[in-house]
């Protein structure tokens, strides 16, 4: 029996509804991105010493409270090496930005967890993506887990950072979270592939420029969390696109010089392959939404690339954290393209 107009009308309001939901939890994730970004950037990280997910979320209330987190501040060694003699003031300045980190994925918590449960009892959402999205949720609650993982690693005696895998660790959950979350909002959006392109090879080359992507952003998070960038030195000609001295080291993940020319060459490689796809997909016999996703890569790619220079010559903390949250819409880009091409053949 075909539905009725009007069951096919509610049905398509509920796919915009959910799918809208959806990608609104994807832009929280971007956002949180670039809170995160910034607050490895500064130093923040570290200025929060317990992890509480309820009380928690209540910053310190009363001047003896925030003396009592400052305290405990000054016994770990990123005070004592780094800001020893900085006065209550200063450290609320590192205090705001990790705080904001934990209350915005509390709130991310919330959106996915309270929408979802309200979806499901009036009949939104199809049984069968529900269990889904209840892992999605579960991914989200280990996300925090990792993070503080990954934050007590800087609690270690010497230690005024985060370990650098670590740090790899989380960012590399928190965007195994974001494509899961696009993808399954743009599946509920277009759950069928309309038109499709018919070239497999341009699908193979979307997943090949996909899988760049991940591996030069996962070199990226290594730059970030060794402060790679502060090793560029054109007069000794490193970090300017050439191997630094000695190269290539055993220990990829630890010589800041290498770590940097790495990333770099990484990038470089990627920026070639993901403009090679953006021209394919933009070719005369693509179809509309193929082109558009193809334009799309196209800017962002430039834009990455112009980005990632300025972040590595100025030093600029701004730019780092822009460099982070543009690669992540270039990632978006890339799945977009690849969903839109899901229903390719040769």
């Amino acid at each position: 029996m075909s539905k009725s107009s009007a069951a096919i009308a509610s049905e398509q309001s509920n796919r915009v509804l959910v799918s809208g939901w959806l990608f609104l939890l994807c832009f929280m994730i971007w956002i949180m991105v670039g809170i995160g970004g910034y607050t490895r950037e500064t130093g923040s990280g570290l200025s929060i010493m317990n992890w509480d997910p309820i009380m928690g979320a209540l910053p310190p209330m009363s001047a003896a409270a925030w003396n009592a987190v400052f305290a405990k501040y000054q016994t770990i060694s990123q005070y004592q090496i780094l800001h020893k003699g900085m006065d209550l003031a200063g450290f609320k300045q590192l205090f705001w930005p990790e705080y904001i980190h934990r209350l915005w994925g509390r709130l991310m918590g919330v959106v996915l967890l309270v929408p979802l449960i309200g979806f499901a009892l009036t009949g939104r959402i199809g049984k069968r993506l529900i269990p889904w999205l209840i892992l999605l949720f579960i991914m989200g609650g280990l996300q925090g887990a990792i993070g503080w993982f990954m934050v007590s690693s800087g609690f270690f005696a010497g230690s005024t950072a985060v370990e650098p895998w670590r740090l790899s660790l989380h960012f590399g959950a928190a965007m195994l979270l974001y494509v899961s979350v696009l993808w399954t909002a743009l599946t509920v959006r277009h759950p069928t592939p309309t038109d499709p392109f018919e070239q497999r090879g341009l699908q193979r080359l979307a997943k090949l420029a996909i899988l760049l992507l991940c591996c030069t952003m996962f070199a990226g998070t290594f730059v970030s969390g060794t402060h790679a960038i502060s090793v560029f030195d054109p007069a000794k000609d490193i970090g300017i696109g050439l191997p630094p001295p000695g190269y290539p080291y055993t220990e990829f993940f630890v010589d800041r010089a290498t770590i940097l020319f790495n990333h770099q060459a990484l990038a470089t490689l990627t920026t070639l392959v993901l403009l090679i796809t953006a021209t394919k997909a933009m070719r005369g016999g693509a179809d509309a939404p193929i082109r558009d996703a193809g334009l799309m890569i196209a800017g962002l790619v430039l834009l990455q690339f112009t980005l990632g220079v300025s972040a590595l010559v100025s030093k600029m903390i701004d730019l780092g954290v822009a460099h982070q949250m543009n690669a992540v819409l270039l990632l978006s880009a890339c799945v977009l393209l690849l969903h839109r091409l899901r229903g390719a053949t040769a």
